[in-house]
């Protein structure tokens, strides 16, 4: 049964200190996997309190630093935009106010502490866990979704608390899903499928625009990689509710796009019948001119991410009863431009090229293709969803973002793909060699 098969993998048959370091790092990958449309903040206390315990664990020499070349470039990637950032709050004024985005950028950090822990365990044994968990996750969430959207708002948020984070969390999450969809273990195969397609349905229900647009980019990433895997013939049943699950998905969606198509063209008509009214979509063009402006008056160092937000309602000037509260200008590169000019927009491009450097540099091979496509679905998520909306600067957006780039890193290019059902056959030999 595929409950104690997932017990077994996890928790490791026998005590002892590298044991311990990998049952931990095995069931932190898998709750990790499970919060993100669940409990979002959960992400990044998860990965903070990883961070710490990593970095005393570093300073006992509980594990060797253990970092490869290409893992060092990627570290680096991710550093440089936390040191832009720090660098924009200290030289623009009022630094006192820049305390909080400096605190964000410590789950950045935790690369360099988080991957040699990882590195002290088995290899190629979080995977499945990581996949398993997103289906997992995204079954759950849709359950939530769904008594959110009958009783609560018409727009489900999941346990992000935001339905533009949980609409990028349910597309991401449901396809890592699905690369599970080439499993040798039937029950994997259907948490697979049927995380994908709960994910797909979260995504529609979150209402989320920008999310519905890196569907297509998506299926592309997911055709390519499950295209050179030894997928099982399907069984009339299978076919049967796999074309329920479609049929499902697509009514679903057609309903919600219909939806937001409608508000989305109830917002076109408004600009030019009711120009004083301020609705979402005006909101964003005010928005995306203003921080143009804000840019272009430094657009080299930018005016510190301090400062963004009161300098973007300057020079909207509305009247005060129409004052917004965006506490972002609902663009991840222009928010990196109005904070540090041109350098902020090369930190933001650095970061998002952290995990695809981590895939692209691996040895040809299994891992090598897995990893690339968890980066194509990351980075893909994070840049189109990213234009409309919240990019980083996002407690969870940050922690999930650094956390998959780490399990990128993390993923050997000549190691094959295990499924739960391997991985606790080889419990046993695991918990050998870890002894030895």
């Amino acid at each position: 049964m595929f409950p104690d098969q997932l017990t077994k993998a996890l928790m490791l048959p026998s005590r002892g200190h590298f044991i311990g370091i990998d049952r931990n790092n095995r069931l932190f990958t898998f709750v990790f996997a499970l919060f993100p449309g669940l409990l979002a903040s959960g992400t990044s206390v998860t990965l903070v309190l990883a961070f710490i315990w990593a970095l005393i664990s570093l300073v006992t020499k509980r594990f060797s630093f253990n970092l490869t070349r290409s893992d060092k470039i990627v570290a680096w990637c991710i550093t440089f935009y936390v040191l832009v950032t720090i660098f924009s709050v200290v030289i623009h004024p009022n630094p006192e106010k820049g305390g909080p985005f400096l605190i964000k950028m410590i789950p950045f950090l935790a690369v360099w502490a988080i991957l040699p822990r990882l590195r002290a365990g088995i290899s190629g044994r979080l995977i499945p866990f990581l996949v398993a968990g997103a289906g997992i996750g995204m079954v759950g969430s849709l359950i939530f979704s769904i008594v959110q959207v009958a009783f609560l708002s018409s727009r489900a948020e999941g346990g992000a608390g935001n339905a533009a984070v949980f609409g990028l969390f349910a597309v991401l999450f449901g396809s890592i899903s699905l690369l599970n969809a080439h499993s040798d273990s039937k029950t994997e195969r259907v948490i697979a499928i049927t995380g994908f397609a709960c994910g797909m349905v979260c995504a529609f229900l979150s209402g989320t625009r920008s999310a519905w647009l890196v569907m297509p980019f998506h299926f592309i990433v997911l055709y390519w990689y499950l295209r050179g895997q030894s997928l099982p013939t399907l069984t009339n049943a299978a076919k049967v509710v796999g074309t329920v699950l479609v049929v499902a998905v697509v009514a679903i969606g057609a309903m919600k796009i219909a939806e937001r198509y409608h508000a989305l063209e109830s917002d076109i008509v408004q600009l030019d019948q009711q120009p004083d009214n301020i609705s979402s979509l005006k909101a964003r063009l005010l928005l995306w001119s203003a921080a143009k402006n804000a840019f272009l008056e430094s657009p080299l160092i930018g005016q510190g991410p301090q400062n963004r937000m009161s300098l973007v309602f300057k020079t909207l000037n509305l009247p005060a009863d129409k004052q917004m509260t965006f506490t972002h200008v609902h663009n991840g590169f222009l928010n990196a431009a109005v904070d540090g000019g041109i350098l902020g927009i090369l930190g933001v491009l650095s970061l998002l090229a952290a995990p695809l450097i981590a895939a692209r540099s691996k040895e040809p091979g299994p891992g090598r293709d897995l990893a690339t496509a968890i980066s194509l679905l990351l980075v893909t998520s994070y840049v189109i969803t990213g234009m409309f909306g919240i990019m980083f600067g996002h407690d969870a957006t940050d922690a999930v973002f650094t956390y998959l780039t780490i399990m990128i890193c993390w993923i050997a290019g000549s190691s094959p793909y295990l499924s739960v059902r391997k991985v606790a056959y080889l419990a046993d030999d695991d918990a050998i060699a870890l002894r030895a």
